[in-house]
């Protein structure tokens, strides 16, 4: 039997590349760099003189001051819009409300006492007493929702196959949508304000 020893290689040694200052200039000459990254030199800092003084000439405005919250900013319109009834009324509201036989804002979750109780006719025994909930977004969008109802809400878009509303669940309307609801139809349309006439000189 043969042994065969394997030869210990030798360990290499790195040596260190020493680059002169005429190596870089000619590498750069011959396209062999890169590119050729500068560090800026630091901002200079202000000194507390000169803080003082641009705070002394900007106008006093408590901390966490904003635009939004100054008294001369134009206020943001309240959200409104008419709903249009297929017995012919149409309602403005400018808050939550609910809709139904004989509607309960308890029954939807609604606190606010000043929201809009809607009642409808039922002769086809279709209506749950509280059928639908409606209210605006942050954005000022209006939803309405199926307050649990026995017999459901169906959407109708333009361009889109009817689809029954989730339960408890917010769906934006917009002005060419149909909500179908026990016999009853809703659609919207939005409010526009009446700007008084001001007198020319």
């Amino acid at each position: 039997m043969r042994l065969r020893f394997r030869r210990r290689r030798r360990p290499v040694t790195v040596v260190p590349e020493r680059v002169a200052p005429d190596d870089v200039t000619r590498m750069a000459a011959d396209g062999r760099l890169a590119r050729v990254v500068t560090t800026p030199p630091p901002a200079p800092r202000a000194s507390a003189g000169r803080v003082r003084d641009l705070l002394a000439v900007l106008p006093e405005r408590p901390l966490g001051h904003t635009a939004a919250t100054d008294a001369t900013a134009p206020a943001r319109p309240a959200a409104a819009v008419v709903l249009v009834l297929d017995d012919d009324r149409r309602v403005l509201v400018r808050g939550p409300g609910v809709l139904g036989r004989d509607p309960s804002l308890r029954a939807a979750g609604i606190d606010d006492d000043t929201a809009h109780r809607i009642a409808l006719d039922d002769p086809d025994r279709l209506l749950s007493r509280t059928h639908l909930a409606f209210g605006f977004g942050a954005e000022g969008s209006f939803w309405v929702l199926d307050a649990d109802s026995a017999n459901g809400a169906e959407l109708h878009r333009p361009g889109f196959p009817s689809t029954m509303l989730s339960r408890g669940q917010r769906t934006t309307i917009r002005p060419d949508d149909v909500v179908v609801f026990g016999g009853h139809v809703l659609r919207t349309e939005p409010a526009t304000a009446l700007v008084p006439e001001t007198p020319l000189d």
